[in-house]
């Protein structure tokens, strides 16, 4: 369940979307954890998962928009650098988020554990 709660980034109002499936998959997680075996690994890495998730695109956004009103007070922006490198960043993270999230499913689905070696582990076995 906490891997398919992922998919709530796909609701289509922007930020929205991947702060509420960043927090569900934590809390689902966290709520999973007593299960045990294979159910319960699978929460703790969705929770962390969702978790790191959830803090680099809040990161990304906050730059984004902090860099957006640091450069315009200047005047209008011209140009993709540095502007937009961040924002690209962000949808490149969502992106990688559907992806393990869907084989993150499959591999729930069949007793296998999935692992993300670059989630921060928030929470530990």
């Amino acid at each position: 369940m906490p891997w398919a709660l992922g998919l709530l980034i796909l609701i289509p109002f922007p930020f929205v979307g991947g702060l509420a499936s960043g927090i569900a998959m934590a809390v689902s997680g966290g709520a999973s954890r007593r299960s045990g075996g294979v159910a319960a690994e699978n929460a703790r890495v969705a929770l962390n998962w969702g978790l790191t998730y959830l803090l680099v695109s809040t990161v990304l956004v906050i730059s984004h928009f902090v860099l957006l009103f640091a450069l315009s007070a200047r005047g209008p922006i011209e140009g993709f650098f540095p502007f937009g490198t961040i924002i690209t960043i962000y949808f490149a993270l969502s992106v990688l988020h559907v992806v393990l999230v869907i084989v993150g499913m499959v591999r729930a689905s069949a007793g296998k554990v999935m692992r993300i070696p670059f989630a921060i582990p928030f929470l530990r076995r």
